[in-house]
């Protein structure tokens, strides 16, 4: 997983941080736009942080299922 978290950071986190800081000096009007950018990318970090989430709970589910019908098949083939 250190692959991805690299390229997350020099792609997005990053260029991200210093377009923050760029926006935020240029707005002489109490940073309201950078408030404005930070708020708006939170609220969609947590819509999708909550679909991946359900994601992945669906997925886990699935590979439990998957896993209690391979146990049986198994037990049933030393069973033979």
């Amino acid at each position: 997983m250190v692959g991805p978290s690299i390229i997350f950071y020099i792609f997005f986190a990053v260029p991200y941080i210093f377009l923050m800081y760029w926006l935020v000096k240029q707005d002489k009007k109490k940073y309201v736009w950078g408030l404005a950018i930070v708020t708006v990318i939170a609220i969609i970090g947590i819509i999708v942080s909550l679909k991946a989430s359900k994601v992945a709970i669906e997925n886990y589910k699935q590979h439990q299922i998957d896993a209690r019908e391979i146990e049986r098949e198994n037990q049933l083939d030393s069973l033979k």
